[in-house]
């Protein structure tokens, strides 16, 4: 992790020395902090999404005009996020691992799931940006490659501990970001469930597709 947060350190800098304008390229929005709410799609029967799941991530990214202009843009970069999904799903510590199930009647329960990913973010960008013009409408869409670790699942009853190898370790997104000047809406949905499917039993697949729905704030 510490070595992330260092390479991640090096990018930023990289990218913020290569911050140019001038007549035939500049660059734009290559720092980004996004603030999100969680939702979770699924088809389970009993399942409730209970309390505030949210996420936050932070990132570096290249920015390639594509035209003279810098109006389009390609952008690839390094990205860490992390994830709290609260719901009524029961894991319980067993001998062989882990056992799932989530209450026959819809209740309350608070229990949480989160973990980390380093992130790999590709964008296509449009916006209305020049060479003068700092405050300009943007519409970014986006592909997201997620390596999760680290997962720990507190109950709502007891205490927390750590989800060894239950996480699909590749997570697939896809995104769109949209705003103008500060305030950008940014919309991603997860077609990887966050659980593998060899995780749960074969009478009862748990599968949990997070979505993020929030601000993103884009930097130099």
């Amino acid at each position: 992790m510490q070595k992330f947060f260092f390479l991640f350190f090096l990018l930023s800098v990289y990218f913020v020395s290569a911050q140019v304008k001038d007549s035939l390229s500049y660059r734009e929005d290559q720092l980004y902090v996004n603030l999100n709410l969680g939702i979770q799609f699924n088809d389970i029967n009993g399942f409730k999404q209970n309390g505030f799941s949210r996420s936050i991530h932070i990132g570096a990214l290249r920015d390639f005009p594509i035209t003279d202009k810098g109006d389009k843009a390609v952008a690839i970069g390094l990205g860490y996020g992390f994830v709290r999904l609260v719901n009524n799903i029961n894991v319980e510590q067993v001998q062989n691992g882990y056992r799932y199930s989530v209450p026959e009647v819809q209740r309350a329960l608070r229990n949480v799931f989160t973990y980390h990913q380093l992130q790999l973010p590709i964008e296509l960008r449009w916006r209305t940006s020049t060479l003068q013009d700092y405050a300009f409408w943007r519409v970014y869409l986006g592909y997201r490659l997620s390596y999760q670790f680290g997962a720990q699942y507190k109950p709502f009853f007891g205490r927390k501990f750590t989800l060894d190898n239950q996480l699909n370790v590749l997570q697939h997104s896809i995104g769109i970001a949209m705003g103008f000047n500060t305030w950008n809406l940014r919309f991603d949905y997860s077609f990887t469930p966050m659980l593998k499917e060899g995780a749960t039993s074969a009478q009862n697949q748990l599968k949990v597709f997070p979505v993020q729905v929030g601000l993103i704030f884009y930097l130099l």
